[in-house]
């Protein structure tokens, strides 16, 4: 892996990739993906104090990813919360999990506070939501890693985009997506849980609940 790339991931978060990619058998090699975020509701204060970072590697057929979003600041999500990805056609998820770890202001390092299921899987992605992602009694910081197990895809897109949802206030049915590969998704919350999808291409139209 680029030693630039390196430098950007926590101590804790390379520790997790070196523990998950062992599962493997084999001789692992960088995977150069294209990495973004995109707003929800198209509303770039989504982002402040949140940053986010991804890495993948591929062995054969099999190709291991690792999307990661990081507090910057400190946040008190309530349990409304959503963290979401989607992958290129050049990838084709089919195992999710992660790990979220938190830290206050009276701490030096970060320390586990559960894993994370996706609650949500499709084709093409997966997402995080509800009270895993933390429901602290004061704001502090949190940091996420989730690990997707995928397979080789048929198009050449390889793009990872990443969003997170952060709803403190009490509990609504929000709409949020975004687009990739020429389609457009939309994610369904109510209540910090993803109840629905919406894909669609122009001309074309699918829904999933």
């Amino acid at each position: 892996m680029p030693e630039n790339e390196i430098q950007k991931l926590d101590e804790h978060v390379k520790q997790f990739i070196v523990d998950d990619l062992k599962s493997g058998d084999g001789k692992f090699e960088y995977m150069k993906i294209d990495v973004g975020k995109q707003a929800m509701n198209g509303r770039e204060e989504d982002f402040e104090g949140i940053e986010f970072y991804a890495s993948a590697f591929q062995n054969g057929s099999t190709i291991y990813i690792y999307p990661t979003y990081e507090f910057t600041e400190n946040k008190k999500p309530c349990g409304n919360d959503s963290f979401s990805f989607l992958l290129g056609e050049a990838i084709r998820p089919y195992e999710f999990g992660g790990i979220l770890w938190y830290k206050n202001s009276k701490m030096n390092d970060w320390e586990i506070s559960g894993n994370l299921v996706a609650n949500n899987q499709q084709l093409n992605g997966a997402s995080y939501s509800g009270s895993q992602l933390g429901t602290p009694r004061s704001a502090m910081k949190f940091m996420g890693t989730t690990y997707c197990h995928a397979s080789v895809g048929t198009g050449n897109d390889n793009r990872i985009v990443m969003g997170y949802s952060y709803q403190p206030k009490e509990v609504r049915v929000e709409l949020f997506g975004w687009q990739l590969s020429g389609k457009q998704m939309i994610f369904v919350l109510a209540g910090g849980i993803v109840v629905g999808i919406v894909w669609w291409r122009k001309n074309k139209s699918r829904t999933q609940k």
